[in-house]
């Protein structure tokens, strides 16, 4: 934006700044404006203003502000300078009068308002510096206060400002004349006009020393002062003015005192004129060498005997002393030493200057000579060392040839010249070695370390190692506490070494002689021997976030680290307290030999495979080493059928003293029951579902089984949470993928010796679905989310890093068995069938029973009426709807259909195609309803699930058959008349039937398309059936009477098969036992 000056659009707030004088500077040029405007902070804001004419002046203004361009700043300097044009205003007035009737005007419209105008007041604080010589320079600093209610003053803002509304006259001035002895932003008392500001500053009574919490300085009475030469060690004399009594000589014309004990100044008398007392003020120190020949011609001055003298030393030289090297470690803040020095260093020594320090700090060796107790820098050029003895002034001279070969010492070291700086290594890192054993070996050559308070580098040495174990809240969990003793103080090294892990290599890469240097608190460094604490360095980081310690510092550990704890625990460094149960858990991990083998249990109805009798072995090993696990094979593979083999093998050892809890989806109920009484019979089984859940609940411990599912666990949880469980086991886990869904939550308030998640997907989409399942298996094995997506979900998915992925592989790995179908394919059959049964829905329950109960009416009506063999159409019709009502009560052409919501076989395929498809699987769907063919299709999509579909009437049946073929799609959904026969799917690995065929043959006929010929892969075959229907009953029929599915289904043939015995179990009502 370019703004002419004249333009209305200029903030309006500019110009109340500059009403407000906030324009505190402003300097025109050429054709840019520079100015200080004062923000609402204690800093004022730069502006740099670009005029340029082209017809009107445009402006172009930038501003340190936060807004930079054209702001309220710029518009209040643009007010400022505009106004500098004109010595009046329209109304013929003298600006400064407009401007205070302005100001009048504003101040009371505010006071009219009922807000008074701030009473702001200006203070001037007195202080000292160092100056040239290293004489001390009196400054002074003005500061902006406002005056409390309540007394005293707010917080002081400095002020570099030109005007105010809260300056009086003498303010204007004396700021005025601070700024005419302004140097590197500093306003300093000169020789000339200082004595007669200072006495202004202290008239206003608002001057105070050092502070503005000290007393105002007031005006005291003039005192005598007197000049004497002052000796330092190396006899050079300075000329120093003494004050009568307690005070500080101040470096004006007529000098001043200063009491800052009685806080007074006042005027200095002195036995000489001012222009002498100037000159004795301005002196320069005397060398030793040359206070003799000073002295004679000082002598030979006239008035000389008024004068004082310094001393005349008698000179001995002396060149036999050697010199013994001394080291001043420190570690001096950069502003102030490089204002110091640097102009006396090349630009090779300031880069590396820059280099070797950190923000704030220069770490540095100085390297001195010591001679028979007189020291001097290396980097003085003087080739004689003056000192004191008394009146003589003892001359050493320096043996240069030694000194070069004592500094050669330190270049061999590793460190670097920085000139008149000292000595330094290449980086500040390099000052931990350097300590560690650079230091020791100079000591062991004669060389004297003097370490500074300020150096950041020293060392402290340990006196004791200790380590203290103890039980927290629960009992999978420690505390730790594992530290030193340092100078009689104990202090927990593991939030010290916690907070430096990310500046130290990988734990596996430390060798047991490194040192990690540990920082305390008042700033030196432990050395600890990596040996020491290499166990626990690898569980640190995956644990650390800042909440791993609870409020006596201690880290938290589950019992899944005792192996770390162990192996820390086998050094005799540590003096160990507490834990010996943990270690000892520890230990057993730590020798773990092998999963040992199991035998299947005998009251097991079924003969498990080789793989299955590793699962087997495997929960074992789980149990008796207190973990929890995830089994985590393909579908079809038997997680079920081994965890009943465990429940078992617990029973018959007499350790399932409690019941055992399942939890799984709604649609795996009537599963779970038909699998727990077919497979293992000796186990009492209780089902909680339904209504009349509530009054099994008091049953619970009657039982070895107890099934629920996931969306009635949150509900009953208070009631589940009455008992105990010797198992807890989560079928279908990835339920719990979200840690904060209620199911989850539920699920790990339950109290059970042993955990277990089934699952074929434990991962779908990230890994923070596999933690989710290990917090509730195992709580801190992958540490807080928090801590798990930093070490392992960030770096894995975002960086897709190889070493976090095989370090979580290898975390998980004990405690999740995962076989695929091809893995064990050489114990799987050519063909498995599997039966999944699935309870109707409420509503569907209820439609099915009325339809069954109206169709029932009618068939024992006709078969009176025609007799049983004349009435197979209506039987017929009557079975068709009731398999539809099972498949999807939307097929069924009636009113009450149309009320009923849900499918509970579609939800069951709803949740076995993600696990299939995730598995590698390739799975023909068939089904004798096209229109229930369109009910999936709808909800793959949904879904979001690739396939493709035959039909009667599908006119390209090449198209679909090659994209399954060639992969392209998972899933092929096949009519009955459309693909029964004629078809070769050899890709597909997995057959669902999703509603049943009574006659085997063409159910055989379709399972053939992927079982067959060219099949190098196992087949399972899926028959989804609902409990207790005509589609259970017929399928038992089935198997005892061919000649039924045949007279059912065969076209134009009678159901001369069928007895009445027979009509009445198919119409029997739903069997909900």
């Amino acid at each position: 934006m370019s703004l002419p000056i004249s333009s209305p659009r200029l903030p309006q707030a500019g110009r109340n700044y500059y009403l407000d004088d906030r324009v505190q500077a402003l300097e025109l040029r050429a054709s840019t404006l520079y100015a200080e405007v004062q923000g609402t902070g204690s800093e004022p804001y730069y502006c740099e203003i670009i005029l340029q004419r082209r017809g009107s002046l445009i402006i172009h203004g930038n501003c340190t502000c936060p807004i930079g361009y054209n702001c309220k700043h710029v518009a209040a300097a643009l007010y400022a300078w505009s106004q500098q044009g004109s010595d009046k205003t329209q109304d013929g007035l003298e600006q400064e009068l407009q401007h205070w009737l302005e100001r009048l005007e504003r101040t009371q419209r505010a006071a009219d308002a009922g807000t008074a105008a701030e009473p702001d007041q200006l203070l001037y604080v007195l202080d000292t510096d160092v100056g040239p010589a290293d004489k001390p320079r009196f400054a002074v600093t003005p500061y902006k206060v406002r005056q409390l209610k309540k007394g005293g003053y707010g917080k002081p803002q400095l002020f570099r400002g030109q005007s105010g509304r809260f300056l009086n006259t003498t303010d204007y001035g004396l700021l005025a004349r601070l700024r005419n002895n302004s140097k590197y932003g500093r306003y300093y008392l000169s020789d000339n006009d200082g004595a007669a500001l200072l006495r202004d500053l202290i008239g206003t009574g608002r001057c105070h020393w050092q502070s503005l919490d000290t007393p105002p300085l007031s005006a005291g009475p003039t005192r005598n002062g007197r000049f004497e030469w002052i000796a330092g060690s190396d006899g050079e004399q300075q000329l120093q003015l003494h004050i009568d009594g307690d005070g500080l000589a101040i470096d004006v014309s007529p000098p001043w005192y200063l009491d800052p004990n009685q806080h007074l100044c006042g005027p200095v008398a002195t036995p000489y004129g001012e222009a002498l007392t100037r000159a004795l003020l301005e002196a320069p120190p005397i060398p030793a060498e040359q206070a003799v020949d000073f002295s004679e011609r000082l002598a030979r001055l006239p008035g000389s005997e008024r004068l004082p003298h310094p001393h005349r030393w008698q000179r001995q030289t002396r060149g036999d002393i050697a010199p013994r090297p001394i080291l001043r470690l420190d570690s001096p803040e950069l502003d102030q030493l490089f204002t110091q020095t640097l102009g006396s260093l090349s630009p090779h020594e300031l880069r590396l200057a820059f280099e070797v320090s950190d923000e704030r700090w220069l770490h540095r060796a100085r390297l001195e000579f010591d001679y028979a107790g007189h020291r001097i820098e290396a980097s003085d050029t003087h080739e004689h060392i003056n000192a004191r003895d008394g009146d003589t002034l003892l001359s050493i001279r320096r043996q240069t040839a030694q000194e070069e070969v004592l500094q050669d010492q330190l270049l061999d070291c590793g460190l670097v010249r920085l000139g008149r700086l000292g000595f330094v290594p290449p980086e500040p890192a390099a000052w931990a070695d350097f300590m560690l054993n650079v230091a020791p070996q100079l000591r062991a050559a004669g060389w004297r370390i003097e370490v500074a308070p300020d150096f950041q580098f020293q060392l402290a040495d340990a006196e004791d190692w200790y380590a203290e174990l103890e039980e927290a809240t629960g009992e999978d969990w420690f505390g730790l506490d594992l530290g030193v003793v340092v100078d009689g103080e104990r202090i927990n090294l593991l939030p010290i070494l916690a907070d430096i892990l990310r500046d130290l290599p990988p734990p596996s890469e430390l060798r047991d002689e490194q040192v990690v240097l540990a920082p305390l608190e008042d700033g030196r460094l432990l050395p600890v021997p990596a040996r020491r604490v290499k166990p626990m360095l690898q569980t640190l980081l995956e644990l650390y976030d800042g909440h791993s310690f609870d409020e006596q510092g201690r880290l938290q550990l589950s019992h899944l680290h005792s192996p770390a704890l162990a192996e820390l625990n086998e050094s005799s460094d540590w003096h160990w307290s507490g834990g010996e149960a943990l270690i000892e858990f520890g230990r057993r991990l730590s020798d773990f030999d092998g999963i040992q083998a199991v035998e299947p249990p005998t009251t097991l109805n079924a003969e498990l495979r080789d793989y299955q009798r590793r699962g087997l072995d495997w929960l074992q090993f789980l149990r008796s080493y207190q973990l929890n696990g995830i089994l985590a094979d393909d579908m079809g593979l038997g997680k079920t059928v081994q965890t009943l083999a465990h429940v078992l093998t617990e029973k018959a050892a007499g350790r399932a003293d409690r019941p055992s809890l399942i939890v799984m989806p709604t649609s795996l109920l009537s599963n779970w029951r038909h699998e727990a009484q077919r497979l293992a019979p000796s186990l009492k089984t209780l089902t909680l579902h339904g209504a009349q859940r509530q009054a099994l609940l008091p049953k619970v411990p009657q039982h070895d089984l107890v099934f629920t599912t996931y969306t009635l666990l949150s509900r009953d949880l208070e009631a589940l949470q009455a008992y105990d469980y010797h198992l807890l086991v989560l079928d279908e886990a990835q339920n719990i993928k979200n840690p904060r869904a209620r199911a989850a939550a539920a699920a790990r308030e339950l109290n059970a010796r042993h955990r277990l998640c089934l699952t074929g997907t434990p991962l779908e989409n990230n890994l923070g679905e596999l933690w989710s399942l290990f917090h509730f298996l195992m709580p801190g094995l992958l540490g807080s989310r928090e801590q798990f997506r930093r070490l392992f979900r960030t770096p894995i998915e975002k960086h897709n890093d190889p070493d976090r992925r095989a370090r979580l592989r290898r975390r998980v790995a004990p405690f999740l068995l995962r076989r695929t179908k091809e893995a064990v394919a050489s114990e799987l059959p050519g063909k498995t069938e599997v039966i999944r049964t699935v309870e109707l829905s409420n509503q569907q329950r209820d439609l099915y029973e009325t339809v069954r109960l109206a169709m029932h009416e009618r068939i024992q009506s006709e078969v009176a009426r025609k007799g049983l063999n004349r009435s197979h159409i209506v039987i017929l019709d009557a079975l068709l709807k009731l398999r539809q009502i099972c498949c999807d009560p939307r097929l069924v052409k009636l009113e009450a259909a149309t009320q009923v919501k849900g499918s509970a076989k579609l939800d069951l395929l709803k949740d076995m195609l993600p696990e299939l498809i995730s598995e590698g699987r390739r799975i023909l769907l068939f089904s004798q309803f096209t229109s229930m063919l369109n009910l999936i299709e709808v909800m793959l999509k949904e879904a979001r699930i690739p396939y493709v579909k035959l039909t009667g009437n599908t006119r390209d049946r090449e198209t679909p058959v090659q994209q399954f073929q060639a992969g392209a799609v998972p899933l092929f959904l096949i009519s009955l008349k459309a693909g029964g026969t004629g078809l070769n799917l050899t890709a597909a690995d997995t057959v669902i039937h999703y509603d049943p065929w009574w006659n085997p043959a063409v159910e055989r006929q379709a399972t053939d398309r992927a079982y067959r010929i060219g099949q190098d892969k196992p087949v399972f075959v899926y028959k989804l059936i609902t409990e207790g229907t005509v589609e259970e009953k017929i399928a038992t029929l089935q198997e005892r009477k061919q000649a039924l599915s045949d007279a059912l289904l065969a076209e134009g043939q009678g159901a001369t098969a069928l007895t009445a015995a027979d009509l009445e179990d198919l119409f029997a009502p739903v069997d909900e036992n």
